[in-house]
């Protein structure tokens, strides 16, 4: 169990979605990333990183700023995340194969303090309320609005429909 790093234990548990949480949290719980925490968006604050899966990590953030969910699920698709397949294989270690490994039940019995229970657990994991808080409850997507038709309603009760597009000059 001690021979994983945080990264392989979150990858062995909960696959590239609970690795790519781990990184997140790993970054805003040391100033890497400023996290506004009402818009629910992050910024690079500071580049140094000392995994691949960091340094990629803050690679994604443009300057104005990602979404929390959208970076979570950037950081999935990474190739260093999946690469932490091959780093948990050479381990001695399958995932397909967790729920009956030794390693994984020592996991889940003492899942550690830290990073490493944030791997283990997820985000009940977290120790940081507001970073928690946020996880747990992410903002809707915004609705996505059809630029060929333009919503014209300028009315309380919303009884204006998209105009027909006829316009005839007088």
């Amino acid at each position: 169990m001690d021979k994983l790093s945080t990264y392989e234990v979150a990858w062995l548990v909960g696959g590239a979605e609970r690795a790519a949480l781990v990184t997140f949290v790993a970054l805003a719980a040391d100033g890497r990333l400023d996290v506004a925490y009402k818009r629910q968006r992050v910024k690079v604050a500071r580049t140094e990183s000392t995994y691949p899966v960091e340094a990629a990590a803050l690679a994604l953030v443009p300057e104005s700023g990602i979404g929390v969910t959208e970076l979570l699920a950037r950081l999935a698709a990474l190739p260093e995340v999946a690469g932490l397949n091959a780093a948990v294989r050479a381990k001695g270690q399958l995932r397909f194969l967790r729920w009956f490994s030794s390693t994984y039940r020592d996991l889940a019995a003492r899942p550690g303090t830290g990073l490493r229970r944030v791997a283990v657990l997820g985000v009940p994991g977290i120790e940081d309320v507001q970073l928690r808080d946020m996880l747990e409850h992410p903002l809707p997507d915004l609705p996505k609005i059809d630029p060929v038709v333009p919503v014209r309603d300028n009315t309380i009760d919303g009884s204006i429909g998209p105009s027909s597009g006829t316009w005839t000059a007088g």
